[in-house]
């Protein structure tokens, strides 16, 4: 997700021109090949679409919403590795630490149910 973010906000008008020829070929292909509801797109009628589809999207805060995303994946990894963490009765620990204690907590947990069993 983060290379997709990086390639459109750092290439900006590359990746315009890169997805106008995605839709091209998408809608060749679905729309006028398969389905033959409309005819085939020319690369300019394509990059005319995806400007249109830019325009409308800019205006319902699109980019924004890409950060959001971005954020809220953020929160949402630190919050499970926070949550394991206290799970193993620790603060909060690195991805590496918290593998190995889960492993040896899994692995002690098994062990006392086939125990029991």
């Amino acid at each position: 997700m983060r290379l997709i973010y990086k390639f459109l906000v750092g290439g900006g008008v590359a990746a315009f021109f890169f997805f106008a020829w995605v839709i091209m070929m998408l809608w060749n292909s679905i729309v006028a090949g398969h389905l033959g509801i409309l005819p085939p797109l020319s690369y300019l009628q394509a990059c005319g679409l995806w400007f249109l589809v830019t325009l409308l999207f800019a205006w319902v805060g699109m980019g924004v919403g890409w950060r959001l995303i971005m954020d809220r994946e953020e929160r949402v990894e630190r919050r499970v590795r926070k949550a394991l963490a206290r799970w193993l009765g620790r603060e909060d620990l690195a991805w590496d630490e918290l593998g190995e204690l889960l492993e040896k907590r899994i692995k002690e947990n098994l062990r006392r149910w086939l125990e029991e069993s």
